[in-house]
């Protein structure tokens, strides 16, 4: 679809640099017309190009002509003009087609060349093979401007292409992993910008299923990349790629990843990486038996290395002994309570979990190997909690087992008796017997964290059954911020486990009554993940509307955008759902987007956020909303005596005194613009210069029949912010809106009460 004028027009305002479209003029040259009779551009571009996708160039395949003709847009103006000096307006219309593009594509974070070389990579085997089918034949760039990777998920294939670009583009090149933030790929949200090397992960099987027109339309696109000199790498999960058919004469590589590192190479590099290279000799101790890597893939031998990491530090603590590692360790100096913890560590534990978890059988000397059901919740507690007061875990198992009785017993109650329960072993045996160790104090310390994480992921893979009750009792506990942290990490490792959204979707439920402070930190560590991240932010945008889950939606939002290291993508995200929650018509929903929106207005990039939904609020009209939160945020933006939305900061576009009124006139957000303006104008009465500037400034708000009530409100607030020691503001304000001929007749209220 041809290009129309008014978005010519548009995009010769946003172009990036302050250079004219052609030379100056000489003084002895006849100007052109440049313009149409509406002073809008009247060219088009060539037929082929696509103003949606952006995918095409202007200047392509054009000759080199003393000057350049370009036809008219039909129906759209006059006669066709002529550029002498053809070359700047190629230059020039490029520039203007990669600037119109910037509209709505994705976006992400600049990833630092020499911190990525930095992270530990393993190049061996099979990804051995894939780095150098990557590459040309000079094995120096890229052997595409595209280039597709196709892997399992958690097989590293993100990691694999950032250290491909980050060694193979110049360096010059800015690196940049994209977040792919639409619903379904689209070409024309891809960014194309001169020197740039894009990677973006396609792994939601909700919105990242690529189609054959999607190729068909990055086959242009690789030409554009080309030509700007910039790539692009797709991470694509294998069970989202159908055996699409690339020719191979076309723009796009694609190379496939069928199996992940050698788990024991990543775990050594990661242990190098954290400057612990003294740890590797321990690796090397471990009972193979006992731990084995061959199964992990990437990101379970990340997690290993951490593991392991994790042992050390543990054992220092408990030991009091410093055990330094930043040099490699001999056979000989290994510490045998350290070799005895990391294999514990790395150990998977479904041995013996098979034996404390299959059927009943005596052992020699009449002990049962196998767990009873109160035992067994007896361990998911401690597995869980770690370390906690007796009482406390006492409470977990019982009311573990009181859920899956109940369950079992269609409601009718807890199955087991007090006789029975007083004819078992006893709290402490049983503590023991399931391998914690219990203080003077009965305290419970399960100081196995590997174990733990164990025992919660064999019942949860082997008892399908349980998976119900074991999230029920996870978010039904009441315990304090420690237990909390230990309940989020488990229900995370737990409901992330397989890749899928089921069981969080399942937990915004109204039949589990979870948290909103439980279930919004487990959503803030679910959008992280990288598997499941996208279809965590679709869970939150369908939730913002809910009654019963808006407020968490807020929650979750505004601890990502107080996150340091956000993203923009995720901060444009984040806005997205706060701006849903708080149009829901739900009141808690717009006062807690409110308080998010405040701690927005502390710092600059929260307040150009907030200033966009003030624009979009005064444009589309809605009485009340984001756009209204918003503004009162921006109310509270720190500064000087004089405040910020009567500042010469202000974009022109925000009406701040239409804004005002309607918050003034509304009764719902009434107070709140009052008790700001309040504070605002005592603030300003320590100057008489700020303070007149801001009195000057809200006189003409104040007046109208709409907002009477609301200022004398005002006014009566003002009653003891003294001006010059002896005027009070309410004085003033009364004696500068009130005609002196009614003043007499209708008398301010001082007693605001």
């Amino acid at each position: 679809m041809p290009r129309t004028r008014a978005a010519w027009k548009g995009t010769t305002e946003r172009m990036s640099d302050d250079r004219p479209l052609l030379p100056p003029r000489p003084t002895d040259e006849p100007e052109s017309p440049l313009r149409g009779d509406d002073g809008m551009t009247p060219w088009a571009l060539s037929p082929s190009s696509n103003a949606a996708e952006g995918t095409e160039a202007a200047g392509g395949g054009r000759a080199d002509p003393a000057a350049f003709v370009a036809p008219p847009v039909p129906d759209a103006g006059p006669a066709p003009i002529t550029v002498n000096r053809p070359e700047f307006f190629v230059n020039h219309a490029d520039k203007i087609i990669n600037e119109t593009r910037k509209q709505g594509i994705l976006e992400g974070p600049t990833r630092p060349r020499h911190r990525i070389k930095q992270e530990p990579i393993v190049r061996e085997g099979q990804w051995a093979e894939t780095w150098q089918q990557a590459l040309d034949p000079a094995g120096v760039r890229p052997q595409k401007h595209v280039v597709i990777i196709v892997a399992p998920r958690a097989y590293g294939s993100t990691t694999l292409a950032l250290h491909l670009l980050a060694r193979h583009t110049d360096e010059d090149t800015d690196i940049v992993k994209l977040d792919a933030d639409w619903k379904t790929p689209k070409v024309g949200r891809l960014p194309a910008e001169e020197r740039h090397a894009y990677q973006v992960d396609l792994k939601d099987p909700d919105h990242d299923r690529i189609s054959a027109d999607f190729l068909t339309m990055l086959e242009e696109h690789a030409g554009l990349l080309e030509k700007l000199g910039s790539y692009l790498v797709l991470n694509v999960a294998k069970d989202l790629w159908t055996d699409h058919y690339v020719p191979v004469q076309s723009g796009i590589h694609v190379v496939h990843l069928n199996e992940p590192p050698p788990a024991q190479s990543v775990v050594e590099a990661r242990l190098r990486a954290r400057k612990a290279p003294g740890l590797i000799a321990y690796l090397h101790s471990v009972d193979k038996t006992k731990a084995s890597l061959s199964r992990l893939d990437a990101v379970e031998a990340v997690r290993t290395a951490d593991s392991i990491v994790l042992a050390w530090r543990e054992h220092e603590r408990l030991t009091g002994s410093s055990f330094p590692m930043d040099v490699p360790s001999s056979w000989s100096a290994l510490d045998a309570g350290l070799a005895e913890r990391i294999t514990s560590a790395l150990s998977d534990w479904r041995d013996k979990l098979d034996i404390l978890f299959g059927e009943t059988v005596s052992a020699h000397g009449g002990k049962d190997t196998s767990l009873p059901l109160e035992d067994r919740c007896l361990l998911l507690a401690l597995a869980v909690r770690q370390s906690a007061p007796m009482p406390e875990v006492a409470k977990a198992a019982r009311d573990l087992q009181y859920i899956i009785s109940t369950d079992a017993a269609d409601g009718s109650g807890f199955a087991s008796t007090t006789s029975a329960a007083f004819a078992s072993r006893g709290l402490r045996r049983r503590v023991v017997d399931a391998g914690a160790g219990v203080g003077t104090h009965d305290e419970v310390v399960f100081d196995q964290p590997g174990y733990g994480r164990a025992v919660l992921t064999y019942v949860w893979d082997n008892y399908e059954v349980m998976r119900e009750p074991l999230l029920k009792w996870l978010v039904s506990g009441d315990g304090g911020n420690e237990t909390n942290e230990h309940v989020v990490d488990a229900i995370a490792a737990l409901t992330l486990r397989h890749g899928n959204i089921d069981h969080l979707v399942q937990l915004g439920s109204p039949t589990y009554p979870v948290k909103k402070e439980l279930l919004s930190a487990l959503l803030v560590q679910a959008v992280q993940d990288e598997h499941i991240g996208r279809q965590v932010w679709s869970i939150l945008y369908s939730w913002a509307s809910v009654k019963e889950r808006a407020t968490t939606v807020v929650t979750a939002c505004r601890q990502v955008l107080n996150t340091p290291d956000v993203t923009s993508s995720q901060a444009r995200m984040a806005m997205v759902r706060l701006r849903r929650a708080a149009n829901s018509a739900h009141e808690s929903a717009w006062t807690e987007a409110l308080k998010a929106f405040v701690e927005q207005a502390q710092h600059p990039a929260g307040v150009a956020r907030l200033i966009t939904e003030v624009r979009a609020w005064q444009q589309s009209g809605r009485s009340r909303g984001a756009g209204t939160a918003a503004f009162l945020a921006l109310m509270s933006v720190p500064g000087t005596t004089t405040p910020w939305l009567l500042s010469d900061e202000v974009p022109s576009d925000v009406d701040v005194k239409r804004a005002l009124q309607d918050l003034l006139g509304d009764f719902a957000t009434a107070p709140d613009t009052i008790n700001r303006l309040t504070t605002w104008i005592s603030q300003s009465a320590t100057d008489p210069e700020t303070y007149a500037r801001v009195r000057d400034g809200l006189l003409p708000v104040l007046r109208g029949q709409k907002i009477f009530k609301a200022s004398v409100s005002l006014m009566q607030a003002l009653e003891h912010v003294s001006v010059d020691g002896e005027t009070s503001a309410a004085n003033d304000f009364w004696d500068r809106l009130v005609d002196p001929r009614v003043r007499t007749v209708i008398r301010l209220n001082r007693d605001p009460a």
